[in-house]
């Protein structure tokens, strides 16, 4: 179900595109940071398979996340205004 969301990016012009994976991307790597911090886990004692998985869960937490909050979520993220 979370595939939807990105599905329908898929029809965003190219840029959008991009900046919304770029920023998705930027968002998952400071929840990853903070929960490795949270957690007491050293960055530089992962490996860099580890790091990508746990990147890469952020990122499906976040798709869920804007799935549930809608289109707001979606513009807010791009810094699109509906005002």
């Amino acid at each position: 179900m979370q595939k939807w969301i990105v599905e329908k990016v898929t029809y965003l012009p190219r840029k959008t595109q991009e900046k919304f994976y770029e920023r998705l991307r930027d968002r998952a790597l400071l929840r990853t940071r903070a929960r490795l911090i949270e957690s007491g886990v050293e960055i530089e004692r992962l490996s860099d398979e580890e790091l990508e998985v746990i990147i890469a869960d952020e990122e499906d937490k976040l798709v869920g996340e804007y799935k549930s909050k809608g289109l707001i979520a979606l513009l807010a993220l791009l810094g699109i205004s509906l005002f």
